[in-house]
């Protein structure tokens, strides 16, 4: 039986298959974990450069980042 991948592992899988994503697909997308734990780590995952947040109205986008595609 296989481990399930922490959150980092997740989020850059998801931005692997769809290169931009709304932060709501990823909450829909990942259950398992809440709004606000995915919140967190997009966020320092932004930090850190590993991926990128478009504002929109009303909502954000995120993509990755070269930086993190190596």
């Amino acid at each position: 039986m296989s481990l399930p991948m922490p959150i980092t592992e997740r989020i850059l899988e998801s931005l692997r298959s769809t290169p931009e994503c709304a932060f709501e697909d990823l909450v829909a997308h990942h259950p398992e974990f809440s709004w606000n734990e995915l919140y967190i780590e997009v966020s320092r995952l932004s930090r850190n450069g590993q991926v990128v947040i478009t504002r929109g109205v009303g909502t954000f986008t995120i993509r990755q980042t070269a930086l993190s595609k190596s």
